[in-house]
């Protein structure tokens, strides 16, 4: 039971570090006037006027840039193309401070819950 318990806070410990480390992202609309600047951004998100989704994961094989009125975007060896008249908006990935914090405490409430119950202390509410 001893190790038990060591490991049980071990691994709380480090899935309470890579939550704070990777952090929260979320994504904010990008303004019309930037469109030209959509392949210096992060993970893009095209929203369609019909409701539908397109993320675009930039890694080093993405090219995503505006070409007269349509967005061409290069995957590896796939190219998409869609049309600026579908889109309702493009929204841009970015770290999301307000979102961490909650992140971090709901993590320290439950987690900490959690080891004070494996270390034996008994929740009593009246």
């Amino acid at each position: 039971m001893k190790y038990s318990v060591a490991a049980f806070r071990l691994i709380v410990f480090l899935l309470s570090l890579s939550i704070l480390l990777t952090g929260c992202h979320s994504f904010y609309e990008v303004p019309k006037e930037d469109y030209n600047n959509l392949e210096r951004m992060n993970d893009i998100k095209v929203v369609y006027k019909n409701g539908k989704v397109f993320v675009v994961e930039k890694d080093d094989t993405t090219n995503i840039k505006m070409v007269e009125d349509s967005l061409i975007v290069h995957q590896g060896i796939e190219t998409k193309s869609i049309g600026m008249s579908e889109v309702e908006n493009i929204k841009e990935s970015r770290f999301d401070l307000g979102g961490t914090l909650i992140g971090i405490v709901v993590c320290v409430i439950v987690f900490g819950g959690a080891i004070l119950w494996a270390m034996g202390f008994n929740f009593q509410f009246e």
